[in-house]
């Protein structure tokens, strides 16, 4: 901006101060004009002391001369630099009015010169003289006036753009103090978000970040303490059963029921531990699927004669409504993990001797599948976290028929690399819905 305005400075005092001289240089050939359209009315020596006497009160001066440069009168005395001036342009033929002398900073005067013409006869020529300390003046004062408005300028330039530029970095400044705060692991952040511009849109990004990240941090916290507790469980039930089995006074029947329960919960262990695994390469990206075009109605079939143990000893009755021959696009190993991983949630929240619904609804781009018990449902607040990783909505319940709280979560993460969708909702029981797609863009 400076360099900008010091430019247009520079521009407008050349273009002022050209325009000044020339009116001052302009003005005297003007005036030497006008005195000689008066010689040329009527040339006597009594016109031409009227003209000097003119030019007496004047800061300029009058040179009259013949058209040989004898001068004829003149308004003062003349210096050798004017008698110089004369006699060299004395002898010439000047046919029109011109400026004989501009150098007005160094010359001691400008000099304008006008011929003198009667009926086609040179008569003689008038010079004007006017000192060059006029003009030096002149832009001695523009330059005076130019360097203080400038500098003035300059002054309020600064101010202006040192308050802009702190105003405008403030809150860049703010936001770097804030992000520095989120490296160090704070996620307490707090921006004016209501910026209508560029720096609003980042500081709702900053902002959106921090909830971002503490949510993060909490669910990372509740995900520790909650599979530390898990783990917790079947290790003291390992640790004292093992106790127990292993005194001597057991007896052998004792032992093997002992021993049976420690198979169990180490059976539980291990699946919780490979349920883990599984989400662990979910979210580092090498949880690979290989779907394919595949018929449905075989792999639910399969998932439930999976399960038939398990229903038989609940007295849980399953139908299914799929129609024969209809396809979808999905890894068949990974859907019936999906399908068993439900069918297990099912059993855990609707209890022994009920009734579990299958439904395949064909649709125009994707396949939708409700799986639905006639339990009795779960809260409606309950709803939106059921596929969150260890959630529970009754924890003692579910721990004692096995449930690890991971099923859930496995299930919306296999779905939603298949390109599908899940939700749970209540409908006289609880309702699992996926949609599946027909055909794979993967």
């Amino acid at each position: 901006m400076i360099l900008i305005e010091l430019s247009l400075f520079f521009v407008l005092y050349t273009n002022i101060s050209n325009h000044q001289i020339n009116e001052v240089l302009d003005g005297l050939l003007a005036r030497g004009s006008g005195h000689r359209d008066v010689l040329e009315k009527k040339f006597d020596q009594t016109t031409m002391e009227h003209v000097a006497l003119m030019e007496t009160e004047a800061i300029t001066d009058v040179v009259i001369t013949d058209e040989r440069g004898e001068i004829l009168a003149s308004s003062s005395g003349l210096d050798n630099y004017q008698e110089k001036l004369i006699q060299s342009y004395g002898q010439t033929e000047k046919e029109e009015d011109s400026i004989i002398e501009r150098e007005w900073k160094t010359a001691p005067y400008v000099a304008t010169l006008s011929p003198i013409e009667i009926e086609g006869e040179r008569k003689g020529y008038v010079y004007m003289f006017s000192p060059s300390t006029v003009i030096r003046n002149l832009t001695s004062y523009l330059s005076n006036q130019f360097i203080f408005v400038m500098a003035l300028t300059l002054i309020i330039t600064l101010i202006v753009v040192f308050t802009l530029s702190k105003l405008i970095t403030k809150p860049l400044i703010r936001m770097k103090e804030e992000t520095e705060k989120l490296s160090r692991g704070e996620t307490t952040v707090e921006l004016n978000d209501h910026y209508n511009d560029e720096l609003g849109v980042l500081a709702r990004s900053i902002n959106k970040l921090s909830e971002d990240l503490e949510r993060m941090k909490q669910e990372r916290n509740d995900f520790l303490s909650s599979i530390s507790h898990e783990l917790r469980t079947p290790l003291t039930y390992l640790k004292g059963y093992a106790d127990i089995a292993s005194r001597e006074h057991t007896d052998e029947a004792n032992k093997r029921k002992y021993l049976d329960i420690i198979k169990e919960e180490s059976e539980k262990l291990a699946s919780m531990v490979q349920e883990l695994f599984q989400l662990a390469k979910m979210d580092e990206n090498t949880f690979t699927i290989q779907p394919e075009i595949c018929e449905i109605k075989p792999l639910l079939i399969q998932a439930e004669e999976s399960m038939y143990p398990i229903f038989s000893k609940n007295k849980i009755a399953v139908t299914n409504t799929c129609p024969s021959g209809l396809c979808f696009y999905a890894d068949p190993v990974r859907f019936k993990q999906v399908i068993v991983n439900i069918l297990e949630n099912v059993i855990q929240y609707s209890g022994p001797d009920s009734n579990v619904h299958i439904a395949v609804i064909n649709q125009t781009a994707e396949v939708e599948i409700k799986i639905k018990d006639d339990g009795p449902g779960v809260p409606e607040d309950s709803l939106p976290h059921l596929f969150d990783r260890l959630y529970r909505v009754e924890k003692s319940r579910s721990r004692e028929l096995g449930g690890s709280g991971l099923g859930l979560a496995i299930v919306k993460e296999i779905v939603k690399m298949h390109g599908g969708s899940v939700k749970a909702k209540n409908e006289k029981g609880l309702a699992i819905i996926m949609k599946w797609p027909k055909e794979g863009d993967l």
